[in-house]
């Protein structure tokens, strides 16, 4: 919610930095489990209610939190195969235990000659772009509508076809924040294998290079909260459990090897999906199913066995640890994805109880200690339980003397659920001063500033860290905030809204949605 650094990067540091995280999950912030709480549909942010709960409700409405990212830049070509191959063999961080109908057809294919083995439909997996053609840049439309053509003429991003048509051109568009483009070039790169726009429910052939194309585009609809394709498109992959899945299936290309093509990270997004469509709990169910499997894989490994039984003994001591290593940190980014889940659906007590088995299932630093326990602080507050809160918060784990910045945004968040926006603005401006490039901390200090009545300053704030650093702050949440705060300041305030909408043309890629400008086109 308030800060980017939690605990997800405790069990992600070392194996894959993907997910999001969904992650997961676009830049380098970690994603915490704050991520996913609040989108705000309240007009009413400035409510003089006298409720600590509601009023610590209203205010995260407003505060700006890490976005839900799903995956950072270098990890479009999946962490979990490409730079993680030195550490885990492909046994290891591949291996997956399909269903007992799965394990079936794969044996029969594995006995049978080359080319002889067919499927019934229901046994193939059989996505499909369905979006025909490319989504548009909403920033250049929004230009020509309100600036005319001269104004966009000085917008300079990249599109789908000004980079090269493969993953270089997709890193690219993704580095450059293009992520609308980014998807234009997915759908055409996907084409290639006969996925493209109407092939939902048409046999194709899969490889592990056109499943990560599939985890990079849906991760981007995720990101662009496009909910009603990324429905759509992600439905044929089900669980990815058909026997299509699985390198066995194809023993002219890839002889005898076991294991998944798909990687786990695209397993976890595909559980998490449900989510962002309207249905937590079915999201809670698939990964709940995800982690029965990785817990069976686990004791697997435990036995020495390899993860899925294929080998029945292991010879390679070194590598059977590495992997325990692997999975135990895959099975913490599920339990992650449980409490961001939980969150979600304000089920804080099973969010608080997962958190807790979490931070008593590794020998974590003292640091990580204190991250969980003030995350399991913060979900108190969203309980109303603002002394338990204030308990957790404030009992440090560390035992340097030097406070950090996330201890300081914990006592803000507590002095926010007691109704005392000034001590809240002192401790995120004493935060702020330490890290001044963090923009959720100004964000934090610019809605203090409003519910203490001082609306010129927290707009004089906004303004000043869009000049400073316009490419930094020029998100969302923070567009939006500044836009509320202009229509409370003055009934006319089209034109700095305009001011804003070039600031976008001229620093931003496509990815931001302009209605958060407010300006009804």
């Amino acid at each position: 919610m308030a800060e980017s650094n939690s605990k997800t990067s405790v069990s992600e540091e070392t194996e894959e930095k993907t997910t999001a995280d969904i992650s997961r999950y676009f830049n380098n912030a970690p994603r915490t489990i704050f991520d996913d709480i609040v989108a705000p549909n309240e007009q009413n942010y400035f409510n003089n209610s006298s409720e600590s709960d509601d009023n610590i409700s209203r205010f995260n409405s407003m505060l700006d939190g890490t976005p839900n990212d799903l995956f950072s830049v270098d990890t479009l070509i999946d962490n979990d195969r490409m730079s993680d191959h030195a550490t885990y063999s492909d046994l290891h961080r591949d291996a997956w235990i399909p269903s007992e109908r799965t394990r079936k057809i794969l044996r029969s294919v594995a006995t049978s000659t080359v080319g002889t083995t067919f499927l019934e439909r229901d046994n193939l997996t059989m996505p499909g772009l369905a979006l025909q053609g490319d989504m548009p840049d909403l920033i250049k439309n929004g230009v020509v509508h309100f600036l005319g053509e001269d104004e966009e003429m000085q917008r300079n991003v990249l599109t789908a076809s000004d980079v090269t048509q493969d993953e270089r051109g997709l890193r690219k568009l993704i580095q450059t924040g293009c992520y609308r483009a980014a998807i234009n070039l997915s759908g055409r790169l996907i084409s290639i294998y006969a996925q493209g726009y109407g092939k939902i429910n048409q046999p194709s052939k899969h490889t592990p290079h056109s499943l990560q194309l599939w985890y990079t585009r849906l991760s981007l609809l995720t990101k662009l909260k496009q909910t009603e394709l990324l429905e759509k498109e992600s439905k044929p992959f089900g669980d990815l459990d058909k026997p299509d899945m699985y390198f066995t299936f194809y023993p002219e290309l890839y002889g005898t090897r076991p294991g998944s093509m798909a990687s786990f990270a695209f397993r976890l997004l595909l559980a998490e999906v449900p989510y962002y469509y309207g249905k937590p709990k079915e999201a809670l169910d698939k990964l709940h199913k995800l982690l029965s499997i990785v817990n069976e894989i686990m004791s697997n490994l435990q036995a020495d066995l390899t993860g899925d039984k294929i080998d029945t003994k292991v010879t390679n001591i070194e590598q059977q640890k590495d992997a325990i290593v692997l999975w135990s940190r895959r099975k913490s980014r599920i339990l992650i994805s449980i409490i961001n889940c939980a969150v979600g659906m304000k089920n804080y007590i099973l969010a608080i109880d997962i958190l807790e088995e979490l931070s008593k299932s590794h020998d974590w630093t003292a640091e990580q200690l204190q991250i969980f326990r003030s995350s399991i602080g913060r979900i108190h507050l969203f309980l109303g339980d603002v002394s338990t809160a204030e308990t957790l918060l404030n009992n440090r784990v560390t035992q340097t003397t030097t406070i950090t910045v996330r201890e300081l945004v914990d006592k803000g968040l507590i002095a926010v659920a007691k109704n005392s926006f000034q001590e809240a603005f002192n401790y995120f401006h004493t935060a702020s001063s330490m890290d001044p490039t963090n923009v959720m901390l100004i964000n934090n200090m610019a809605v203090s500033l409003l519910y203490t009545g001082q609306l010129k300053a927290a707009v004089h704030l906004y303004e000043n860290a869009v000049a400073r650093n316009p490419t930094k702050s020029l998100q969302e949440p923070i567009l939006l905030n500044m836009c509320t705060s202009y229509e409370l300041h003055t009934n006319h305030c089209k034109q700095t809204k305009l001011q804003l909408l070039r600031q976008l043309n001229k620093h931003k890629g496509d990815a931001i949605d302009i209605q958060c400008l407010k300006l009804g086109m």
